[in-house]
Parts: C-alpha cells; structure tokens; sequence
C-alpha cells in the first residue's frame, strides 16, 4: 500500500509504466475523478438495498467526455450483493 500526496495522476501514470501487477483506487469519488481518463478497469458492487441519497462514483471539476466500458464478468452473492467487472473499451465503428 502507498499513500501519496503529490499529483495522483502524475504517480499513476509512473506507476502504470512499471512491470508488475495492477492498481486497486481506493480513495473515493475525488480520486477516482481526479483519475478519470486512467482508469483500465471497474469493480462496481451493486446492494440490493435503496437509498434517497448516494454519492457520485466519479467528482470533482465537471469533465464531459464518454469512456465506453465492457462487461468483463460478474459474481452474484447469496445475499443478493452483485460485483460487476468492466474493462475499458473503444467506441465502437460509427
């Protein structure tokens, strides 16, 4: 585990052009804002409960821009938890 302090996209982006195995995000919406356009993959994991509120999956400074995700797979717990796995994708020929 590492905390940093500095710019997380600049330490990112250094730590993605190493060999070696992936980066888990754990930080919150800020973060994962913050490193929108670095994203390879989500987890998302979905409760069977409702909510009148929630928080945004991604914040910070409004960013227009659409990345297409795939379905990769999903796994289904008994108590109805769902954890779904996207993987970055291309926009598909126009």
């Amino acid at each position: 585990m590492e905390v940093v302090a500095t710019d997380p996209v600049e330490r990112v982006r250094q730590l993605k052009a190493e060999p070696g195995g992936g980066i888990w995000l754990v930080g919150g919406a800020e973060l994962a804002g913050a490193l929108y356009h670095e994203i390879d993959e989500l987890i998302l994991k979905v409760n069977p409960v409702t909510a009148r509120a929630g928080i945004p999956l991604f914040a910070g400074k409004a960013d227009s821009s659409r990345r297409p995700f795939a379905l990769a797979g999903h796994v289904t717990l008994d108590s109805g938890v769902t954890f779904l796995t996207y993987t970055a994708a291309t926009e598909p020929a126009a």
